[in-house]
């Protein structure tokens, strides 16, 4: 999702939330749930299945590719949710380290 050369924010058109794991401070408690943390706007893609199905990567089925701007409090540990649906994340990528976005990699949580 490397912005560097296309920084457009308008593809930043799906909003989604990211969640803090069990055990968070809350309210001066540690919380039993999973509690909301930020909604953001991000760009959300996947992988076509003529593409999946093409380059054999099967590994690739159920994921998401998230691009949201550049934060320093989002971290592997939590969970995003996209359109209803609750997805873990697998994978943060600074583009370029230049704090500018911030490629996220997540998997459907069934």
């Amino acid at each position: 999702m490397n912005y560097q050369y296309n920084n457009n924010a308008a593809r930043l058109n799906k909003r989604v939330t990211f969640f803090n794991p069990p055990g968070q401070i809350v309210n001066g408690w540690p919380s039993q749930d999973w509690t909301p943390y930020k909604k953001l706007w991000a760009e959300v893609k996947s992988q076509k299945g003529y593409k999946v199905f093409n380059s054999d990567a099967t590994q690739w089925q159920g994921k998401r590719i998230v691009g949201i701007r550049y934060r320093n409090d989002i971290h592997e540990e939590m969970r995003v949710e996209i359109a209803g649906k609750l997805y873990e994340i697998e994978s943060l990528v600074n583009d370029d380290e230049r704090n500018q976005w911030l490629t996220i990699i997540v998997t459907e949580v069934l």
